[in-house]
């Protein structure tokens, strides 16, 4: 049976990798000016018709009746459509324009420009859902926006979003015992590099997330699995340090990447660890770190793990996990010795671990020690451990199940509050990197 699922992993892997590869590819087309389609004299108004996923699609829709009642609908393509409404009232030059208008009812109550999107649902729950390797390799989502006025359709466009930057290169990565996933921008110079890590789910961190964002932006970007995938251990259990030490070496190596700009971002337990590689390899300048802890945890996800990170074939000491109830020890990651900018980004109904509590520790540890490289800890109201990469859906926050375990997984946070959390984190995310990895300052 182990061996079957090996096989299953690797052929998953390789599905990922030539996917992945055709999508980017496939990507390398010319933005065309926004043509509407329409529907009577009503139209929709957008700026283009291609845009990332963490872009906002400005949505407009002019030659209404002024005054008049109008519902707009978001309906992705697929097996399995993603879809959301809301309704709206025309102004008085009969026009709706999502960016500075809060629907009357639907999906999201507030003024929010991408509120069709983050609020989105999927339309059945039967049916066969679309293969991993789609989802997982970023293929261009493409939308159908449509306006209805008195059961009326009134309007429609198309918008395709999409998780990579035409002309983005991707590359599997399969040497010196590395397993991962390499995106370099389309031209030839050397630029600034960040390794991508995953948390307690394990596998290659997938371009629909950060990863996606930061390649698409002129970095070259290392997604790395370090369990999880053929090759590598099944859990997070005995992990070595060296292995990324490996993976520094290697990408620092690479001809598209300045060795002198290297970074590294995790989520959750890739937090932990990128925490813990900041600590360890003093070439990392930057440290972005999202739902972060301040002390070393046990193994995951097998009840027989003790030990998640070893270092010269020691494993480091970790904290219990009843402490989060009863205090006591705490083997403290001493992120005072991190040589570089460190970002903190947590929600403070995390439903996972405390991670808004954890990280004003680690930024009481950096005071304390007079840390002298900038650091940034970014807490948010209303969400919890699914801050990412914005303007997905979060409806199904709190009904996830743990890609290993199987276990439901409440991650808190309501899907309005982790929206707006993820949009406004990813913004200064970004600001964040630039400035200290890209600038250099």
């Amino acid at each position: 049976m182990g061996y079957s699922r090996h096989l299953v992993c690797a052929a998953r892997i390789g599905a990922f990798v030539a996917f992945a590869v055709s999508t980017a590819n496939a990507l390398n087309f010319v933005p065309r000016p926004q043509t509407p389609q329409t529907e009577g004299t009503a139209s929709f108004e957008l700026l283009s018709d291609n845009a990332l996923l963490d872009e906002v699609v400005p949505i407009v829709v002019r030659g209404l009746t002024p005054h008049s009642t109008v519902t707009i609908r978001a309906r992705s393509g697929g097996q399995q459509p993603w879809v959301a409404n809301a309704t709206f009232v025309a102004d008085e030059n009969g026009r709706v324009d999502l960016a500075h208008m809060a629907p009357t009812r639907g999906a999201y109550k507030n003024v929010d420009a991408m509120g069709l999107f983050w609020s989105a649902e999927r339309e059945s729950a039967s049916g066969s859902p679309e293969p991993e390797e789609d989802t997982a390799a970023g293929s261009p989502a493409l939308w159908t926006l449509t306006a209805d006025m008195d059961g009326r359709l009134v309007a429609r466009t198309t918008v395709r979003r999409s998780a990579l930057a035409p002309g983005t290169r991707v590359t599997g990565v399969r040497e010196s015992g590395l397993v991962g996933m390499l995106y370099e921008p389309p031209d030839d110079l050397r630029h600034p590099a960040l390794i991508v890590l995953s948390g307690s789910g394990g596998g290659i961190p997938p371009p629909v997330g950060v990863v996606g964002g930061l390649a698409s932006r002129g970095y070259v970007v290392l997604a790395l699995a370090y369990f999880g995938v053929p090759g590598l251990p099944r859990v997070l259990s005995n992990i070595p340090l060296e292995y990324f030490g490996t993976a520094i070496q290697w990408l620092s190596a690479h001809s598209s990447v300045d060795p002198m700009r290297l970074a590294v971002v995790g989520a959750s337990r890739g937090a932990e660890l990128a925490l813990l590689l900041g600590i360890t390899y003093p070439v990392l300048h930057t440290v972005v770190a999202y739902m972060p802890s301040d002390v070393i945890w046990r193994g995951c996800c097998d009840p027989t793990t003790d030990v998640a990170w070893t270092i010269n074939g020691r494993p480091l000491a970790a904290t219990p996990m009843e402490v989060r109830q009863r205090g006591g020890a705490r083997a403290e990651i001493p992120v005072e010795r991190i040589q570089g900018a460190v970002l903190l980004i947590s929600g403070r109904d995390d439903g996972v671990w405390p991670s808004s509590e954890m990280a004003e520790r680690i930024v009481s540890r950096l005071r304390r020690n007079g840390f002298r490289f900038p650091y940034l800890s970014l807490v948010y109201d209303h969400a919890g451990h699914g801050i990412t990469r914005p303007y997905s859906s979060t409806m199904e926050l709190n009904s996830r199940r743990h890609p290993l375990t199987g276990r439901p997984v409440h991650v808190g946070g309501t899907p309005a509050g982790t929206a707006k959390a993820s949009a406004e984190s990813w913004r200064k995310m970004l600001e964040f990197v630039d400035q200290h990895l890209r600038q250099g300052g």
